[in-house]
């Protein structure tokens, strides 16, 4: 990860939150009448994991993560509001501590 600065852990929290954020399914996580709060944990790990390892994530490799737990892309979603989450995913290697 650049700069060393990076935990696994901390960019793993903030794809989870991203996640959270765009609740694709609307099960509103964390929540008082919503989904808990770690609802999209078994999927912010291999994305996170993926970012790390590569020092980027491509829509497409998005996609072929959520394909496999959902059975279906993310892209599906509003296509503004997944480019915007890929982007926002990239930027978590140079914008988060």
């Amino acid at each position: 990860m650049s700069g060393g600065d990076r935990t696994w852990k901390s960019i793993y929290a903030a794809v989870l939150e991203l996640l959270n954020d765009l609740d694709p399914y609307g099960l509103e996580p964390g929540r008082a009448d919503g989904a808990p709060a770690d609802e999209y944990s078994s999927e912010a790990g291999p994305l996170a994991s993926h970012l790390i390892n590569d020092g980027r994530i491509e829509a497409a490799d998005v996609d072929a993560i959520w394909t496999r737990w959902f059975g279906e892309p993310l892209s599906i979603i509003d296509s503004a509001r997944f480019a915007a989450f890929v982007v926002d995913l990239n930027a978590l290697l140079t914008t988060r501590p």
